[in-house]
C-alpha cells in the first residue's frame, strides 16, 4: 500500500514536470493582460518573461513612454524585455531558452530562423476563423464587412502571416452593436483560456492541421485616412465603420473648413428625407442623410477643440440650415 502510494506520488510529480513548459509572451498590446495573468497563476507553466515593442515618443511633448502592455508589467513586477531589432531579439531567445514563445498582437513578423529555436516553436493568438481575415485587424474588418461572427484561432508560426497550421479555434457570435476595442477585450479573456487548453495539446504531441485554401482574405491596418466617411454609402454602412474604427484610428468628416471627429452615432429609426450629407437640426438633435437612411451624430470633436456633445456643437452654430458634411 505504501507503495503503491509512493509510486502514484511519483507519477503525480513526473506528470507535473513534463507538463511544465517555460514560456514567453510576445505582445505589444494590452489584450494579453488576461493571457499573462492565467499563466502567472499557472503551477503547471511558467513565464519566464514578456517580450514587447521598445519605449518610444508619445504625444504633443514627445516624451519617451513604455506601451500600455509595459506600463502594467513593470507594475505587476513581471520580467519584461524589449529588443528593438531582430538581432537583440535572437539573443533575448538563446538566452532565456524558452520551450515555447505565444504571441498575441505582437504586431512583428518574426524572421523564420527564429522560429525553430525553442523545442516547440511560436504560436500565435489570432483574433478570427483562419484563413478569413489574416493579418493586422480582424474584428475591425468583420464588423465592417457586416459580419455576424468573429472568434479565435492558435496556430503555429510560420515564415508567412498568419498562414500556419492550427491547433484550434474558437467562434463566437457578434453583438449588432459592439464596436471592435468591445469584441477584443472579451477575446481575449476567451483566448486566454483556449491557450492554455492549446498548450496541453502541444504537450500530449497533438499536430496543428493545415489552414484550408479556400476562404482567405487579408485584413490590413486602417489608415486614418480610411476614416473618413462617404455619405453616399447606406446609413448601417456608415454604422459598421463606427463601430470597426472610432476607437482607432477613428471616423471623422469635413464640415465647411473644418474637421469633424465623430465619437458617437446611431442610426435613425424613423424616416427622414434627407439629401445625402444634408445636415438637418431639430431642436438640439443633428442628423445627417446617406445613400439609404440618416445618422444622428451624439458627440463630435471639432479640430483643436475638446470632445462636445451634439448639443453644445449645435448651439455653437451660426446656421442651422443649408448645412451638408461630406
Amino acid at each position: 500500500m505504501v507503495q503503491s502510494q509512493h509510486l502514484k506520488s511519483l507519477h503525480t510529480q513526473l506528470l507535473a514536470w513534463v507538463c511544465n513548459l517555460n514560456l514567453i509572451v510576445a505582445s505589444s498590446s494590452p489584450l494579453a493582460k488576461p493571457l499573462v495573468s492565467l499563466l502567472q497563476q499557472s503551477k503547471t507553466h511558467k513565464l519566464l518573461a514578456i517580450i514587447t515593442n521598445p519605449d518610444k515618443p508619445i504625444g504633443r511633448g514627445q516624451k519617451i513612454e513604455p506601451n500600455s502592455l509595459a506600463a502594467w508589467a513593470s507594475d505587476e513586477k513581471i520580467k519584461t524585455y524589449k529588443p528593438s531589432n531582430d538581432s537583440e531579439l535572437l539573443n533575448l531567445i538563446n538566452e532565456l531558452s524558452p520551450q515555447l514563445v505565444i504571441t498575441i498582437a505582437f504586431g512583428k513578423i518574426i524572421p523564420e530562423h527564429l522560429l525553430s529555436i525553442p523545442e516547440f516553436g511560436w504560436i500565435n493568438v489570432h483574433f478570427s476563423i483562419l484563413p478569413k481575415w489574416r493579418g493586422a485587424a480582424p474584428v475591425q474588418w468583420a464588423i465592417l464587412s457586416g459580419e455576424k461572427t468573429s472568434g479565435i484561432s492558435i496556430f503555429k508560426l510560420d515564415k508567412g502571416m498568419d498562414t500556419g497550421p492550427i491547433y484550434l479555434t474558437h467562434e463566437v457570435v457578434l453583438d449588432s452593436k459592439a464596436k471592435s476595442d468591445e469584441v477584443l477585450l472579451a477575446l481575449s479573456d476567451i483566448a486566454a483560456a483556449k491557450t492554455l487548453e492549446c498548450l496541453e495539446l502541444i504537450h500530449a504531441q497533438k499536430e496543428p492541421h493545415p489552414q484550408p485554401i479556400d476562404g482567405a482574405s487579408i485584413a490590413p491596418k486602417f489608415t486614418k485616412n480610411d476614416g473618413k466617411i462617404d455619405w453616399q454609402k447606406s446609413a448601417d454602412s456608415i454604422y459598421n465603420l463606427y463601430r470597426a474604427i472610432s476607437h482607432n484610428p477613428g471616423v471623422w468628416t469635413n464640415f465647411n473648413e473644418q474637421r469633424l471627429k465623430i465619437d458617437s452615432l446611431s442610426v435613425l429609426d424613423v424616416e427622414q428625407n434627407l439629401k445625402v450629407g444634408e445636415v438637418l437640426i431639430n431642436d438640439e438633435s443633428f442628423f445627417v442623410g446617406t445613400g439609404m437612411g440618416a445618422i444622428e451624430i451624439l458627440r463630435l470633436t471639432p479640430s483643436g477643440r475638446n470632445q462636445m456633445s451634439a448639443s453644445e456643437f449645435i448651439r455653437g452654430l451660426t446656421k442651422r440650415t443649408g448645412l451638408y458634411l461630406g
